[in-house]
């Protein structure tokens, strides 16, 4: 027997877009393949079919979508039909939109104060709990807007992305463990998120540092003395702290709650889902908070300073000792359980409810 023998072909299933026209109803994802297999099947660079011996690769409409956080995700073998729910993806998009933008409100206080406290270079955790009559309800709720916007923006991109990247990436790697597809979407996510939320962090920090009396003042100051520079000011730092605590946290996660489920053998009860998605995100907030300081210190720094992380770094080390990168640390960890307890479970317990629906509408077509 030749290796030719072995050999299987990648087709692309044709789907004329003049053909779904004729349809009264038409699927996002229906539309949307009709236009890759034109761009593919039409264009001189791509032939229609390419000799390979990984299996038979075809792109169509799924009957049902399945999310790979419940061990279920479509996997590529020879000849399975995979294909890519828009309307999915927008329903996770809004439900990691709506659980962080939450979460981030009604967590701000707390974040409010581990932001003074990290700014400060005298003023301790105690100190500036002391000060929570004098600065009142309206201060602790500075920054508010930028931050919900923010996450709201960044986490519905994140979590689309996520999502998508968690179908996409078996079609190119087929033996990729399950925690190691988890862990290359949540960077991809988190990285593209994080670069759309760091001008919100920058006017967020600094209303909450007060350095600024409202958000207009705080974006025209801003632009004006350091430009577009200005913010985007402490990126790299803000993503060596959100990919870490993304990555470990989504895979703790997923991980624990598997764990926890072997031991009771069912599925975790909501509230069971929300107390290890605190836990996870607690833990690895405290794990991140070093890169938390020196981000803070960067964004907060006086307007025409170009504070480097690695000046920030030094600056708290020689000035203040090891200790003090893990200032903010105890109100981290309690503004960020919740965050972690409605991000990671939150967003898969209202993602379900959303997929729920459109599983049945796509069993009905």
């Amino acid at each position: 027997m030749t290796a030719l023998a072995h050999e299987q072909q990648i087709s692309f299933q044709f789907v004329s877009v003049d053909s779904l026209k004729s349809r009264k109803h038409v699927s996002p994802e229906s539309l949307l393949l009709s236009i890759l297999n034109d761009l593919f099947l039409h264009s001189p660079k791509n032939p229609n079919k390419k000799t390979t011996n990984s299996g038979s690769l075809k792109f169509a409409k799924v009957a049902r979508f399945t999310s790979r956080s419940n061990d279920t995700a479509p996997l590529i073998k020879s000849g399975p039909r995979v294909g890519l729910d828009v309307g999915h993806l927008l329903k996770s998009a809004l439900a990691g939109g709506i659980s962080c933008a939450f979460s981030a409100f009604l967590m701000h206080p707390v974040d409010t104060i581990k932001t003074q406290v990290q700014a400060s270079t005298t003023l301790s955790f105690l100190e500036i709990l002391s000060k929570i009559p004098e600065i009142g309800a309206r201060g602790l709720y500075k920054g508010s807007i930028p931050a919900v916007v923010g996450q709201f923006a960044s986490h519905g991109l994140r979590t689309s992305i996520y999502e998508a990247s968690k179908l996409a990436l078996p079609l190119f790697a087929p033996s990729l463990l399950d925690i190691q597809v988890q862990s290359i979407a949540s960077f991809i996510g988190t990285v593209l998120g994080t670069t759309l939320r760091i001008p919100c962090e920058v006017l967020k920090q600094r209303l909450q540092a007060n350095l600024f009396d409202n958000v207009v003042e705080a974006t025209v100051s801003t632009w004006h003395q350091d430009g577009l520079k200005g913010m985007f000011r402490g990126t790299g730092v803000t993503l060596l702290r959100e990919v870490p605590f993304y990555v470990a946290g989504m895979g703790l996660y997923n991980e624990s709650k598997k764990v926890v489920e072997r031991q009771l053998g069912r599925e975790l009860e909501a509230w069971e889902a929300i107390a290890v998605g605190a836990l996870s995100g607690g833990f690895t907030a405290v794990l991140t908070t070093p890169f938390d300081v020196i981000k803070t210190r960067m964004m907060t720094a006086p307007q025409g300073v170009d504070l480097s992380m690695w000046m920030a770094a030094y600056s708290i080390l020689t000035n203040e000792g090891l200790l003090a990168f893990y200032k903010g640390a105890v109100p981290r960890f309690f503004w960020t359980a919740p965050l972690g307890a409605l991000n990671l479970a939150g967003y898969e317990l209202l993602q379900k409810s959303m997929v729920t629906p459109l599983n049945q509408s796509l069993h009905s077509n």
